[in-house]
């Protein structure tokens, strides 16, 4: 996903295997959309969308939601072609319809069903899978990936739908008063000196977090903020922390 319709543009995200959206707008072989999991707006390139009918979304968007929890899968198929998908890919049974060159045990042991209610262990066990990732901004794989990217895609598959990006993120879930009540899974966000919410990142346990700067690597947080015991600093100023459990 583009910020403007162009292959020049930044590149603000990426759509994943499974995702659904809406088209807002069309100018040459550029598509606005909208991704209906997160609101999410961005131009694509045409030759990567798929149109549904009316019908057959009313289908999809009712099947049950089964997520990759493995971080990369080649997929064979019955052609010469595979299918590569990536972690947070998502698999429903009309899929097949669309795809009917897929094997016919697709989907893999792999894909999971995504949890009716918040789980903080699958959480964090997620985000542990991440590790070494290289960062990429506007990414969602393990190509690469971005700090908000990272964490949107390891609640995806714990059950809990954040947005995008961090600062829309820190509007979500519930505040935690003091860090010392911090428990795994939650999340802990960070401002810049005008008091911006510019980097997000998972608690894993009590004075660690995994979050994606350079690389999806884990680091220790106090209550001033994340410090980089190799660059002997800290390099990300604490804001506030946040709980996904409803209670």
């Amino acid at each position: 996903m583009r910020v403007l319709a162009t292959d020049k543009s930044e590149m603000i995200s990426q759509v994943l295997f499974g995702e659904t959206y809406k088209v807002l707008d069309l100018k040459g072989k550029w598509l606005l959309i909208q991704l209906h999991s997160d609101g999410y707006e961005g131009w694509i390139d045409s030759q990567q969308h798929h149109a549904l009918s009316e019908e057959t979304w009313l289908i999809f968007r009712d099947e049950p939601e089964l997520v990759l929890t493995s971080m990369i899968e080649n997929i064979p198929t019955a052609t010469s072609s595979s299918l590569m998908l990536s972690f947070g890919s998502i698999f429903k049974k009309t899929l097949l319809k669309q795809y009917p060159d897929l094997i016919k045990n697709f989907p893999l042991k792999e894909f999971e069903l995504i949890p009716s209610h918040f789980d903080a262990d699958k959480m964090t066990s997620a985000a542990k899978k991440w590790e070494g990732t290289s960062y990429l901004w506007g990414g969602k794989t393990v190509l690469g990936v971005d700090c908000s990217g990272f964490v949107q895609l390891c609640a995806k598959t714990a059950g809990y739908q954040l947005f995008r990006d961090a600062s829309q993120q820190a509007g979500q879930g519930k505040i935690v008063d003091f860090l010392e009540q911090a428990e795994p899974g939650n999340l802990a966000f960070f401002d810049n000196d005008e008091g911006q919410i510019i980097h997000v990142g998972i608690i894993i346990s009590s004075g660690n977090i995994i979050h994606a700067s350079g690389s999806v690597r884990i680091d220790t947080l106090d209550h001033y903020g994340i410090y980089n015991k190799e660059l002997n600093k800290y390099t990300h100023k604490l804001r506030l922390i946040k709980t996904l459990k409803s209670s």
